[in-house]
């Protein structure tokens, strides 16, 4: 946290250590129950891992298909409460400089490799100093999330009328009702129309994707598109 300037009059400098203690308090506060998350799920791995070996020596039935699905989808719960566990503090990853048109097109043609509609608009002629891959896993959490709404997602890369780096993944899926763009965002809120089993998921990627943009200096924030879908948008500094 940034503390406050513990010098001048007497009361304002009272006032500003407790305050900075406070912020320290919480800090730690914060940091314990992460860590208590991070190794819960961690934890978790080991026995659902068994139960998968055992499912797999069962006689083929219904039953058996049910089971491993439910396994499947603990696992994945597990994995991504330790992704964000890890993301809340940002990341130990160090910065190094990228040419950030050639990271998005990799990103680009991994997506299309797998015959996934993501297509790639705009040029930045940025050489950017962030970290890769927080950058990398935000992108890959806001791409996913327009595949599995909409089916097809457009990156759109370019400045900002501030300055700023604006990186925006598009999709034309039902978009989020205007009351919920900011509340979606927080760990395990999912929308009402994501609760099928098609489309249900653990409800951390926005919250990931969230944290690590901070984590990288920069922000997150989500709007509906004119004519339908959504709009998610990374920001970060070039200052």
């Amino acid at each position: 946290p940034t503390l406050l300037d513990e010098t001048g009059p007497t009361e304002v400098a009272h006032a500003a250590a407790a305050f900075n203690q406070m912020q320290k308090r919480i800090a730690e506060y914060l940091k314990e129950r992460m860590q208590i998350l991070a190794a819960i799920s961690h934890d978790l791995q080991t026995p659902i891992t068994r139960m998968k070996l055992r499912a797999e020596f069962m006689d083929d039935s219904v039953d058996r298909e049910k089971l491993w699905s439910d396994l499947g989808e603990m696992e994945h719960l597990v994995r991504e409460g330790v992704a964000y566990a890890r993301s809340v503090h940002g990341s130990t990853e160090a910065s190094c400089r990228i040419d950030l048109d050639a990271f998005l097109d990799s990103l680009v043609f991994d997506y299309q490799d797998m015959d996934k509609q993501v297509s790639l608009a705009g040029k930045s002629a940025v050489v950017l100093d962030t970290r890769p891959h927080a950058l990398r896993r935000v992108l890959v959490n806001l791409v996913d999330n327009a595949l599995k709404f909409a089916g097809a997602a457009q990156l759109e890369v370019g400045p900002t009328v501030s300055g700023d780096l604006s990186i925006k993944v598009l999709d034309r899926g039902p978009g989020i009702a205007a009351d919920e763009l900011e509340r979606v965002m927080q760990p395990f809120y999912r929308v009402e129309s994501s609760r099928n089993r098609g489309t249900g998921g653990t409800g951390l990627g926005l919250a990931i994707a969230q944290q690590l943009a901070v984590a990288i200096g920069g922000s997150l924030t989500l709007s509906n598109r004119n004519g339908g879908g959504l709009c998610a948008e990374v920001r970060v500094s070039l200052g």
